[in-house]
């Protein structure tokens, strides 16, 4: 029963993968031949059936870019970067997408500092905490069985101790991001109150990144990055950078 159960099991992800890639490849059939708007609905068609993937978010912005949508083409930029933060290809684009939207990315605390943070994806720097907790208890394991030089045990124990710290201090210097988001349009309104007809405040822009607050009925309540501009907007005009399948 159980072998039968896995290989059916097996059967399922494979005819999966298989489907998936079937669709990446027509999405990117779509987009060599100018259809932007089939090619980007394939690119979160495979999203929502695969989960997060960097190349398809890539080429989902690259299809937005296409379509001057510079709202949701950094929101996909964004999210690539997420899992793949040294891709000079998604950076470059992603700057040509601000550029064209007049918008800047998000302050940050210091130039090195934000690049020395952004250096590694989040799961990265977990797995280096992870790597650096692991390589300590097998260290210790080591010297209870055998005995080590002890400038040695020092030197890989202080090695280890540093990667523990950097990713624990970059994990949290970054726990800001899951609150991220993105203004997906142009002309949306941060309005005073959750309501539809309440007092507009301004219109933040596409592309921007913003702060996400609290949420009531169809609106969620926001704070523009780098500007004293707050309140509500719809849900349907901002998304957060980082859904709970990229946390």
């Amino acid at each position: 029963m159980n072998k039968k159960f896995l290989s059916g099991l097996l059967g399922l992800l494979l005819g999966t993968a298989a489907v998936l890639a079937s669709d990446f490849d027509q999405a990117n059939k779509q987009f060599k031949a100018g259809d932007f708007v089939g090619a980007a609905a394939t690119y979160e068609k495979i999203l929502v059936a695969g989960g997060p993937r960097a190349a398809v978010f890539y080429n989902l912005g690259n299809s937005y870019q296409q379509l001057k949508r510079y709202g949701p083409a950094i929101l996909a930029y964004e999210r690539a970067r997420l899992l793949t933060p040294r891709d000079p290809d998604l950076l470059a684009n992603l700057a040509l997408a601000r550029k064209a939207a007049a918008v800047a990315g998000e302050p940050g605390i210091h130039p090195r500092l934000d690049a020395a943070l952004s250096f590694l994806s989040r799961n990265e720097w977990s797995w280096l905490v992870a790597g650096g907790a692991l390589f300590l208890g097998v260290l210790a394991v080591a010297c209870g069985a055998v005995k080590l030089p002890r400038q040695w045990v020092l030197t890989a124990a202080s090695f280890a101790g540093f990667c523990i710290i950097a990713g624990a201090t970059a994990l949290y210097l970054r726990r800001a991001e899951t609150s991220r988001g993105v203004v997906l349009s142009g002309d949306a309104a941060v309005r005073l109150s959750p309501f539809e007809k309440a007092e507009s405040l301004g219109t933040p822009g596409a592309g921007r990144i913003v702060r996400l607050g609290a949420r009531s009925g169809d609106f969620q309540y926001i704070e523009v990055s780098g500007a004293s501009l707050s309140g509500w907007l719809t849900n349907k005009d901002v998304a957060a950078i980082a859904p709970e399948a990229l946390r």
